[in-house]
């Protein structure tokens, strides 16, 4: 897409294999994560997330992924995840050959970017020879960089990612343009760049500081840094600052920006303070990206003061004494000191004093960019150095395969941590075992797999340690323990009290969702309904609450509004079982026989174990008369269970019947037994029954 001047054929040819490089290796290191499932904060974002669930190649469609975050938040990103959905629904697969795409496509960019800077009348004395060399391997050690991992392979942070491609892309095009010869072919890059950077900034609003890293570009490496450039330059810099300022008061009220700041653990002027911190921590990161440092969610202490703790006054010092080294080294060295601008000023909008969580590493997907650029002509001016000794030369690039090979594999290995939930959060909780945050979702995790005793130790761990990211969690973890009684231990009272123990925390929807059922199991259907009622309006997009809302509304009796409820749960999740089950009910319920077993029968096909699915298609087969059926369907369920637990199974669905879509009729499931001479389930011990 992108070519070199045509005479220089060998160094296309180059160019070429470079790519090929970079892809077979990101492959082989990223092979292991197309299937990883869906995490955190993908569920809000994309799979519950009605916005991007596109169902038609239509304007229409496509306008309504542009509000997910309010007006036009994030347009790109947000539509390239409604596209992935189009073609794939919630299939994993195809969400991570964009994300591995886009990462692949970042680094070609960024190789070709740093390639032109290097030949740049300011550089090409210099760095002119080595440009090729020293372009690659700064853009391979970007690229295998284990800390990009939350960029590639956590779906969501594909806004990373594609804010950070077209960033670099329309870097690329900047470069093209103030360098061409021909004014129609800049004017062409020039557009091109303009395009990208709004590409961009519908990935992420990182985006808005890329005039200020042009206007630097320009100024140190094609201008140089003198005092009447400097000048020049700030009346130019001037209309795109309007322009952006202009974007900005259009996108959003700049007077809510702070207001986040209710629910965090921490004051404006506590974030201003650590983040410095958050800098240097990013640097070690980026430059010691070692497995046993990296996680999801870091464990960082908050800066309560200058000397609280002491390092704060230290960062702070630090970063002053780096940007004014960089401002030492502007006109001498403009290389080192754009690479060192770069790193600080793409990190200016989110470690400033927006109320954002203290530390995520995809944060550094654009600021990292350059930061590779000074090692990789330290490399080469050590390789140079040692002209006359090829051992020294050899350990030199043995060391510098062996630091790229051992980054690869760090890489793949975190991929290895990503492949379920389980792994995810067994792993933060023990490389940042004070946070609530991971041992909550670890014990959520827990939960859904069936191992319920470690699940509500680590709820209660969450609670104990009382380290939230923001003010809100530990409503919710007193949910997901109230969750654990009522779904787990049965006991919808002790389920109550935490539900009702949140609200000392926050009002949730999950509070509301967890007190419909409970209402349900005691057979309060209205105030029920009423309940799960707020908690869709809270989280329209969660198949769970349409599903427990068909529920409510057949335990109602309002049979046609359960299937229109349980029908859009299946919209929104069509791997999700349970709204067939309700569907089936409620036309068993409305005499439509034949519509309820097609139902049941496909609950079966996808969950033979499912046992109450089998009773509830003998009832049918015996109200139908069809024999046939209702001996092997009987069949069926003896076989999976042993006949003396017949009763009790039975039984548990009679004690449990409110929180089930299906209950039978005890009659009949007698007599259907009694007839087929096995177990009578009225018989509560279970014994064999003659004619």
């Amino acid at each position: 897409m992108l070519t070199f001047a045509s005479d220089q054929l060998p160094e296309k040819r180059i160019c070429g294999l470079v790519f090929l490089i970079l892809f077979v290796l990101l492959l082989a290191i990223y092979s292991n994560s197309f299937h990883t499932p869906w995490h955190f904060d993908d569920f809000d974002n994309i799979t519950t997330n009605p916005s991007v669930h596109i169902q038609a190649l239509t304007g229409s469609e496509f306008k309504k992924t542009f509000h997910t975050r309010g007006f036009f938040a994030r347009p790109a990103a947000y539509l390239s995840f409604g596209l992935n959905y189009y073609f794939g629904s919630e299939d994993v697969f195809g969400y991570h050959v964009v994300n591995f795409i886009v990462h692949v496509l970042s680094s070609l960019f960024l190789f070709l970017f740093i390639l032109e800077t290097l030949r740049l009348p300011l550089l090409r004395q210099r760095y002119g020879k080595d440009a090729l060399s020293i372009s690659f391997i700064a853009t391979l050690l970007w690229a295998v960089n284990p800390v990009h991992v939350t960029s590639v392979t956590y779906i969501v942070q594909r806004m990373s990612s594609m804010a950070g491609m077209f960033f670099i892309l329309a870097m690329y095009c900047y470069i093209r343009g103030r360098t061409s010869s021909e004014w129609s072919r800049g004017a062409l890059f020039y557009t091109l760049c303009f395009f990208a950077f709004l590409l961009s900034f519908g990935s992420k609003e990182n985006a808005l500081v890329l005039p200020l890293v042009l206007f630097l570009y320009d100024l140190l490496l094609i201008q140089g840094a003198s005092t009447e450039n400097i000048k020049r330059g700030l009346k130019v810099i001037a209309v795109p600052c309007l322009f952006i300022l202009g974007l900005g008061l259009l996108y959003r009220d700049f007077s809510s920006l702070t207001q986040g700041y209710d629910t965090r653990p921490f004051t404006l002027t506590e974030r201003l303070l650590t983040q410095p911190r958050v800098m240097f921590f990013y640097l070690s990161l980026l430059f010691y990206p070692i497995f046993s440092r990296l996680t999801l969610l870091y464990d960082l202490e908050t800066s309560l003061s200058l000397l609280d703790p002491p390092t704060t006054f230290l960062a702070i010092t630090a970063v002053g004494v780096t940007v004014g080294l960089a401002c030492l080294l502007a006109r001498r060295r403009p290389l080192y000191a754009y690479c060192i601008f770069f790193f600080f000023i793409n990190h200016l909008i989110e470690g400033s004093f927006l109320p954002l969580e203290m530390v995520y590493e995809h944060r550094n997907y654009i600021p990292s960019m350059m930061l590779f650029v000074p090692v990789s002509i330290l490399i080469h001016w050590l390789y140079d150095a040692f002209a006359g000794r090829k051992f020294i030369r050899y350990a030199i690039v043995g060391v510098m395969l062996f630091v790229i090979a051992d980054q690869a594999h760090t890489t793949y290995l975190r991929n290895e941590v990503w492949q379920s939930e389980l792994n995810l959060w067994m792993d933060n909780t023990e490389k940042s075992p004070r946070l609530s945050r991971p041992h909550a979702l670890l014990g959520k995790t827990l939960l859904n797999e069936k191992h319920y005793r470690e699940a509500l130790d680590e709820f209660q761990t969450a609670m104990q340690l009382k380290r939230w990211s923001n003010l809100v969690e530990p409503a919710i973890y007193e949910c997901y323990i109230g969750n654990f009684f009522l779904d787990v231990a049965g006991d919808e009272e002790k389920a109550s009290i935490h539900y009702t123990k949140s609200l000392e925390y926050s009002i949730t929807h999950e509070y509301y969702a967890g007190m419909a059922m409970v209402l349900l199991k005691r057979g309060d259907f209205d105030q029920a309904h009423e309940f799960i009622l707020k908690a869709l309006q809270m989280k329209p997009g969660l198949a769970e609450y349409h599903n427990n809302h068909a529920l409510i509304l057949l335990k109602k009796g309002r049979y046609d509004e359960a299937v229109e409820a349980a029908s859009k749960a299946l919209t929104l999740k069509k791997s999700y079982r349970e709204p067939l089950c309700i569907i089936g009910e409620a036309y068993r319920q409305k005499g439509l026989y034949d519509q309820s077993i097609s139902y049941w029968q496909e609950v079966l096909r996808e969950d033979p174990d499912r046992r109450y699915a089998y009773l509830a298609l003998m009832d049918l087969y015996f109200a139908m008369g069809y024999r046939e059926a209702l001996d092997e369907t009987t069949k069926l369920l003896l076989g999976k269970v042993d006949q003396n637990q017949v009763s009790d199974i039975i039984m548990d669905i009679h004690r449990r019947a409110n929180m089930f879509a299906y209950v039978p009729n005890p009659q009949t499931i007698s007599t259907i037994f009694r007839e087929f001479k096995r177990v009578d389930p009225l018989n509560e011990k279970g014994k064999k029954t003659s004619k």
